[in-house]
């Protein structure tokens, strides 16, 4: 009897916790913006910023690269702060988690530079400027402004474009797309 007491007890804690009535349905997550058939060389560079600005597209990343992908660190980042000469293309997916893992938010401004963009039709050397600006997912730490220039070299492979070669220039600011890279390896 004892042992019944309890079950109805249990039964009346249950429904009166409304843990069995029907809930208001949740619109699903929105899916993060990617181009997964990159058929222009805008394309790729749109995705490169999106994985930098949202955190769900890291899975992606290591796809914008060609097998022989490199990244070259500014000149003066490497004498300065001692970072690599270059670095390959499983090397980036690596420091895009940690990157994501440290900074909560990201913005990525990337602006022509004077110089004109070298474009043929299976081939591309873009020039950008870069200004990213990074909110730390420590609230006791402060902004993060990383700026500079880049080359990006492009290459046409079975109708998709992927970054062969991205080159890292170091402007004003002692804080480059490189050292970022660096300091997140």
């Amino acid at each position: 009897m004892r042992n019944f007491a309890l079950l109805i007890l249990a039964l009346i804690a249950l429904t009166s916790c409304d843990i069995f009535d029907l809930r208001d349905p949740q619109p699903p997550s929105e899916e993060a913006v990617w181009n997964d058939f990159a058929t222009s060389w805008e394309l790729t560079v749109q995705n490169l910023r999106l994985a930098y600005t949202d955190s769900r597209n890291t899975v992606n990343y290591s796809r914008i690269f060609a097998d022989e992908y490199r990244f070259h660190f500014a000149p003066q980042d490497i004498t300065d702060f001692s970072t690599d000469t270059f670095w390959e293309r499983y090397q980036e997916q690596d420091m895009l988690l940690n990157l994501h893992s440290r900074y909560s938010k990201i913005e990525l401004d990337l602006q022509s530079l004077e110089i004109d963009d070298e474009i043929s039709a299976d081939s591309a050397k873009i020039y950008r400027s870069y200004e990213m600006h990074l909110q730390p997912s420590a609230p006791e730490e402060n902004e993060l402004v990383v700026s500079g220039n880049m080359e990006l070299q492009l290459r046409k492979e079975y109708g998709y474009w992927y970054i062969t070669h991205w080159y890292d220039y170091r402007s004003v600011s002692d804080w480059t797309w490189g050292r970022l890279k660096h300091e997140n390896s």
